[in-house]
């Protein structure tokens, strides 16, 4: 049995995507950014997307 092409594309089907918020409190800012650095190049190897918007020194 041959399949016939009808000189269409094949549709790739949709990637899911997954939006995640990561809220981090802590009295050590050092350690704060440390995390995020962490955690955001983690991502960068997964080719994912981010989004940086901690509040520097957002300590009273």
């Amino acid at each position: 049995m041959a399949l016939k092409d009808t000189g269409k594309t094949p549709v790739e089907p949709e990637v899911a995507i997954h939006r995640i918020r990561i809220t981090l409190t802590s009295r050590k800012v050092k350690s704060l950014e440390k995390v995020c650095a962490d955690l955001i190049r983690g991502a960068k190897k997964k080719n994912l997307k981010t989004q940086n918007n901690h509040k520097e020194n957002s300590l009273w």
